[in-house]
């Protein structure tokens, strides 16, 4: 009978630590954009383009984020029209946004769902994910929300 017992707790122990740490994965911190300004950019030259691109320099705060979970809002920018299917997320309204040259590079960020995301041009939306750094690949955005889940 103790015995049985000892394999009982020992199963319970097991349960809850598994539990736990995949509820320790999940859960995610609130970002801001401002955080995320924690960031320069440098010229470099590109063979690929010839010409000079803007490669970032990430500040210890955005660098403490890198593949963390976190929560983000900001406006949706669908990028559906030019035949791709991406969402990306942008800390202003499309009118003034990074395309637009009102903002800079650390103001959108790729959005990667598993689930297709449907948004409207300008809607505000929460998203929760995986933050990463991206320092060099040119077809992506500095900042992509990996596993990104609508939360709002």
């Amino acid at each position: 009978m103790n015995e049985r017992i000892q394999k009982v707790v020992l199963l319970m122990g097991l349960l809850v630590t598994t539990f736990s740490g995949r509820m320790v994965a999940q859960t995610a911190m609130p970002i801001t954009w401002k955080t995320l300004s924690d960031v320069t950019f440098y010229e470099k030259y590109n063979k690929e383009f010839d010409f000079n691109v803007l490669y970032p320099k990430f500040g210890a705060k955005v660098k403490a984020l890198d593949n963390k979970w976190v929560e983000i809002e900001g406006y949706a920018i669908p990028i559906e029209e030019l035949g791709a299917d991406i969402l990306v997320l942008s800390a202003l309204p499309y009118s003034q946004c990074f395309f637009c040259g009102a903002a800079g590079p650390e103001s959108v960020m790729d959005i990667k769902s598993k689930k297709k995301i449907k948004a409207k041009l300008d809607k505000k939306l929460k998203f929760r994910g995986k933050l990463k750094l991206n320092e060099d690949d040119l077809s992506q955005l500095n900042y992509i929300l990996t596993e990104a889940e609508l939360i709002n």
